[in-house]
């Protein structure tokens, strides 16, 4: 997760800046019957890193219900903390790069709609060879678009606080 720190065992780490910084989280967090579990269910819906990302939304709400509520059609969806908290998520969770991404899917689907659509003789072979290397391009420049994206999950949270490193410990000891 990238938005909100997990921990091993699953649970979100209810002290940190993400949770508990955020007035929606921390609403939910502090609401009767919800709790921690109902903040993990958001996180792992809506969470670009999360573990069901290869899932459509539908079926991820109804995967991750299953697994945290033993029901596909959890109720506590529809309250409004869960609701905000929802909305919130979404707007941290933004990348231009997404909006990007289905920009280009968008026109690339627009292209294929116009091909099939599109009778071949002589007259337009040249068009659609136009078209051909057009697509060609985009579809370059959609892939440098999904390598970023892949990139992006690959940042790691700075932390502080840990101890030293062997090779620190060993320079402190000598300078002492």
């Amino acid at each position: 997760m990238y938005l909100l720190k997990i921990s091993r065992k699953g649970d979100i780490y209810k002290d940190e800046d993400g949770a508990m910084g955020v007035p929606e989280f921390a609403a939910l967090l502090n609401a009767e019957k919800l709790g921690p579990t109902a903040l993990k269910w958001v996180a792992l819906i809506y969470d670009y890193d999360s573990p069901y990302k290869h899932f459509t939304e539908r079926d991820r709400i109804r995967a991750v219900s299953q697994d945290l509520y033993k029901t596909h059609n959890w109720k506590g969806k529809e309250r409004v903390e869960v609701q905000l908290a929802i909305v919130k998520y979404r707007e941290l969770q933004f990348d231009p790069l997404d909006e990007q991404l289905a920009a280009f899917n968008s026109k690339i689907d627009q292209f294929t709609d116009y091909m099939n659509d599109m009778k071949v003789d002589e007259d337009s072979a040249e068009s659609l060879q136009k078209i051909m290397i057009g697509i060609e391009k985009i579809l370059k420049t959609r892939q440098s678009l999904l390598d970023a994206i892949e990139r992006r999950g690959e940042r790691k949270k700075i932390v502080g606080g840990k101890g030293m490193s062997l090779l620190e410990q060993r320079l402190d000891i000598k300078n002492n």
